[in-house]
């Protein structure tokens, strides 16, 4: 008789460590919803811009600014952005 709590023991070990690892999972499921949630929607680098047209003629000007093309590109990429809403 002195034997049935260890004999509990053995039984009952396997669902213990399933538990903490349901728990961990839900638990970083919570703090990504949180984190997600926290950001917003428009907070993040690549959010787009309303206007295709202006936010593109907008990346232009700023690699223009920055060098990274040159003004005969900037040129024509500027009157084909214009054909087109047009």
């Amino acid at each position: 008789m002195h034997d049935w709590n260890n004999n509990y023991d053995r039984i009952h070990q396997g669902p213990h460590i399933f538990m903490m690892i349901f728990m961990i999972a839900v638990l970083t499921l919570l703090a990504y919803a949180i984190i997600t949630y926290l950001r917003g929607p428009n907070r993040g680098v690549n959010s787009a811009p309303k206007s295709s047209n202006a936010s593109a003629q907008a990346i232009l000007n700023e690699r223009l600014a920055r060098g990274e093309i040159s003004e005969d590109e900037f040129k024509s990429r500027s009157e084909a952005l214009k054909s087109i809403s047009q």
